[in-house]
């Protein structure tokens, strides 16, 4: 009977020794994997970032090419970057002067912005959709910008901005 007993244990000891790597290695991956997704340093601190926000607005604006205005007031932003999978995402809203508007879209190499019958609002953090907006789109090197311009208070027109890989 004694040998039996052992004879299992020793059963268990082999599932035990061929289970452990497995186990290192998802904990290896969760641990990288979660790594990568980790916070920037300051998230939290910044009142304009949504709570998904995993990236300063400055990094991945110009990972974008975009460099928000200076005058820009009423900032709400969510951006995310996964670099296991190469893509980053921006979602922005702000509002800015007439000139300021033409200098984030020079800057960006954006086309001016013009009606789209039939496009919908850029939706997320901060956006208040809602009313007539003219639109400009750059597609272009794997990645694709969108800007709405919402005028109805002409001298402070509000944008929504949406910018992502793929």
């Amino acid at each position: 009977m004694m040998e039996r007993e052992g004879h299992r244990w020793g059963g268990k000891a082999v599932v035990l020794g061929c289970l452990t790597p497995i186990l290192l290695a998802f904990t290896a991956v969760a641990v990288v994997a979660g790594g990568l997704l980790e916070s920037a340093p300051g998230q939290g601190k910044d009142p304009t970032a949504c709570s998904s926000s995993f990236r300063e607005i400055d990094q991945t604006s110009g990972y974008f090419g975009l460099t928000l205005p200076a005058d820009a007031t009423a900032l709400r932003h969510d951006t995310v970057s996964r670099p296991l999978f190469g893509d980053h995402d921006l979602m922005a809203t702000f509002t800015t002067t007439p000139e300021g508007l033409r200098e984030f879209l020079d800057t960006g190499a954006l086309p001016a912005p013009a009606p789209a019958p039939g496009s919908d609002p850029v939706t997320g953090c901060g956006a208040r959709t809602g009313g007539a907006f003219a639109q400009a789109v750059r597609d272009g090197r794997g990645q694709r910008v969108t800007v709405q311009v919402y005028t109805e208070e002409p001298s402070h027109p509000r944008v929504v901005l949406r910018a992502s890989d793929g």
